[in-house]
């Protein structure tokens, strides 16, 4: 912490690195600093951050240890400050966010550098602003500004701030290097303004006015309560900041509301939801962090091999991050529809408003080429091959580009399943051959599986890896196996979804109920939106001729001759798309699973709550079906409906996925549970409240990793030949220690 006098003005500027998080100890410095400004007789205080942003809100770490209780806490200093009667000025830079916004907000004015940011990002660690953020906001910009603010955590940009009255001042634009120094600069020359003038108590905000809601409390906060439920997605932290603000409106005093506020602050501070999204935090730290030991080398040019869609996507990667990129097509007519679909994507973007420097500044940094015998690809510092997922394909591409690109180039693969080391063994340089799995839409989606084989160096691990930050994807590093992380644990949550099919649910049941569950999207949507041959490729290319097979009816799905049902690309899959994206139930393909079913003596029925209630496969053709006690049955209904699903149906997909979780962390494919959570959340989805497939597992199931060991056994019992009912060995092992814990 720096404190100095200017005359009149106090200036305190916090320095706590990286982002001047509000620790105890910065606390602390703060709580000093304020008290000298009294004793030195300041007549106005400047508070500003050092380096790269003003406090930039809450030391997360303290959540869970308690530290964020220890005085002084934030609500501590916001209380000095409100209590003090000399100007009191915010000068902002950065990122004004969370904690760091109450701070600036418990002073009298704020200034701000155009490229500053304003925000209450709590909502994503599964709380709300704790230090009366919830009761100042409503009381210096409009109602629904501060509800927005204060429910979705998405910041304001400083136009917005200053425009919705948040900002008093907006200074003159700072080169990064000089914003904290422009920033503090601003703050003073506002201060020193103000010193000479009487001390005004109505910039105080406790001491204005509740506000008041448009058209009435009551309608103004039902409205907002359906819009905002809409959008939280099965998150209660947006819902409960709601009843926040509302506090502000109703309590009869700012103390009141206060109260208000730090009891549905600590309601979710204690919830499940708020540990796992600050599991997910850290998690997404550590991720990172991942580096390979080695050295990084610069990528200054790119080459793509493909200009299918994932091809393209990922050259819009390279060049989204100012990085010149090659797209390599053999045919001008498939080239070209891939620069055109290209500047499509573009052109969308700027009609947004979301493209900075325009379509043309982009497409420049993109070049074409239908051979790879071109210098652009021989001076390439990293060449990614995007084409059809068939080994022999692939291995012709990299022996070629082998003799073509120069000898210290990266070549890595966008394969999704195969063999890493395959491929490198197609090259002379297997320490410089990875994978790099990007996920569909590639310039949309954000997660990248980087792929070490056997012989891949540390540097090269490395290079891929702050390749991945610059790409701005959350990267994650993957031994080499079928499927990697991700896919090879998908298998057992898309195979018991398919046995699900001939047991007797129908698609949109087993979709409806991964949707309840909290997925975007249910297994059969997914193979939709993936594309069915992708699957089938996978089964064909990887079989398992001594189990159970789940793939049947998904095959036969692809094998029909009358139809092309590959998914949404084909208008027709496990849904009908012929209306467009909504998928519709399709009486066709229930009647290709029934008929599946009689052929191969498979008797459905319901799915029942009890595993034992439901019909796996006949032994022998029935000749008059049995009178049997009815089930206890909750009847899944269509996919829109609400009412409640069988926790079986949950269970027999994402127990195989977890047990696969834990195989690929016993062969050292994943490095921590964690990353595997990682993987699940930003690349399939999985949903953030409830932490990842292996926090969910370990910390939110009841019974925690014993009952998932214990229903494996369960199943596994009842449906024999299947390899993922097949308890994981490190899964025996931690769910026998309850004290284990998880490689995060």
């Amino acid at each position: 912490m720096a404190f100095c006098m200017r005359g009149r003005v106090a200036m305190l500027r916090v320095a706590h690195p990286p982002v001047n998080s509000l620790s105890l100890a910065a606390r602390k410095a703060l709580m000093e600093g304020i008290d000298a400004a009294e004793r030195e007789g300041a007549q106005a205080l400047v508070i500003s951050g050092a380096g790269a942003t003003f406090p930039a809100g809450a030391d997360i770490a303290e959540f869970s240890n308690g530290g964020h209780l220890v005085a002084p806490t934030l609500n501590c200093l916001v209380e000095r400050l409100h209590g003090l009667r000399i100007h009191t000025v915010a000068a902002l830079h950065g990122t004004a966010l969370g904690g760091g916004l109450e701070l600036a907000l418990a002073c009298h004015w704020r200034v701000a550098l155009p490229s500053a940011q304003l925000g209450f990002p709590e909502v994503g660690l599964g709380v709300l602003p704790g230090a009366g953020g919830t009761q100042s906001l409503p009381r210096l910009v409009p109602l629904d500004v501060a509800v927005q603010m204060v429910t979705s955590g998405s910041p304001l940009s400083a136009d917005a701030a200053l425009a919705a009255g948040l900002v008093d001042e907006l200074l003159p634009p700072a080169a990064a290097a000089n914003a904290a120094d422009a920033a503090a600069s601003g703050g003073y020359s506002l201060a020193a303004r103000l010193a000479p003038l009487p001390f005004d108590p109505s910039r105080s905000l406790p001491l204005r006015p509740a506000p008041t809601a448009p058209g009435g409390a009551d309608a103004f906060f039902s409205e907002a309560a359906a819009r905002v439920r809409h959008g939280a997605r099965g998150l209660h932290a947006p819902l409960l900041a709601l009843e926040a603000v509302r506090a502000a409106v109703e309590a009869p005093t700012y103390a009141a509301g206060r109260e208000a506020e730090a009891a549905l602050f600590l309601q979710l501070a204690a919830g499940e939801q708020a540990a796992a999204l600050q599991h997910a935090f850290f998690a997404e730290r550590a991720m990172s962090k991942a580096r390979g030991g080695g050295e990084a080398a610069d990528i200054a040019r790119a080459a793509v091999v493909g200009a299918g869609t994932m091809g393209c996507g990922i050259a819009m990667c390279f060049a989204n991050a100012g990085v010149a990129v090659t797209l390599v097509e053999v045919g001008e007519a498939a080239l070209a529809r891939g620069l055109e679909g290209i500047r499509a994507v573009y052109e969308a973007s700027e009609r947004k408003g979301k493209l900075p420097g325009g379509v043309e500044a982009r497409m420049r940094l993109i070049g074409g080429a239908t051979t790879l015998d071109v210098p652009a690809l021989r001076e390439a510092d990293i060449v990614v091959e995007a084409a059809f997922e068939q080994m022999d394909v692939k291995k012709e591409i990299f022996g070629k580009l082998d003799a073509l690109c120069k000898p210290t180039a990266i070549l890595a693969s966008n394969t999704s399943y195969l063999d890493i080391d395959e491929i490198a063994a197609a090259t002379s340089r297997p320490q410089l051959v990875a994978g790099m799995h990007f996920f569909s839409p590639a310039h949309v989606m954000p997660l990248l599986e980087n792929v070490k084989g056997k012989q891949t160096s540390s540097d090269t691990i490395a290079t891929i890896m702050q390749l991945g930050k610059r790409l701005k994807k959350k990267a994650v590093l993957a031994g080499n196996c079928n499927g990697f992380i991700g896919n090879r644990m998908l298998e057992g949550y898309v195979a018991e979804a398919l046995f699900m099919l001939e047991e007797g649910c129908t698609p949109s049941e087993v979709d409806a109920a991964m949707r309840g569950f909290g997925m975007p999207m249910g297994p059969l949507e997914m193979s939709d939106l993936a594309g069915n041959d992708i699957g089938y490729m996978a089964r064909r290319n990887h079989p398992r001729p001594t189990e159970r097979y789940a793939g049947g009816i998904a095959d036969r799905l692809v094998e029909m001759k009358r139809r092309v049902a590959l998914g949404q690309k084909s208008k027709a899959g496990w849904y009908d798309y012929s209306a467009g994206k909504k998928p519709r139930d399709d009486p066709a393909v229930q009647a290709l699973i029934e008929g599946y079913c009689r052929e191969h003596n498979l008797v459905r029925r319901q799915i029942a709550e009890e595993e034992e209630r439901c019909c796996l496969r006949a032994p022998t053709p029935p000749a008059r079906p049995q009178p049997q006690p009815p089930p206890r049955v909750r009847t899944i209904k269509s996919a829109t409906t609400q009412s409640p699903l069988p926790p079986q149906v949950v269970d027999r997909c994402l127990l195989p996925l977890v047990n696969e979780g834990f195989k690929v962390l016993e062969e050292g494919i994943a490095q921590r549970e964690s990353d595997i959570d990682m993987v699940y959340l930003f690349g399939y989805g999985f949903p953030r409240y409830k932490g990842g497939p292996m926090y969910w597992a370990r910390h939110i199931r009841p019974g925690g990793l014993p009952k998932v060991l214990s229903d494996l056994e369960k199943y596994g019992a009842v449906h024999t030949n299947v390899s993922h009912w097949k308890p994981a060995e490190l899964l025996l092992k931690v769910a026998s220690d309850v004290t284990a814990t998880s490689k995060l």
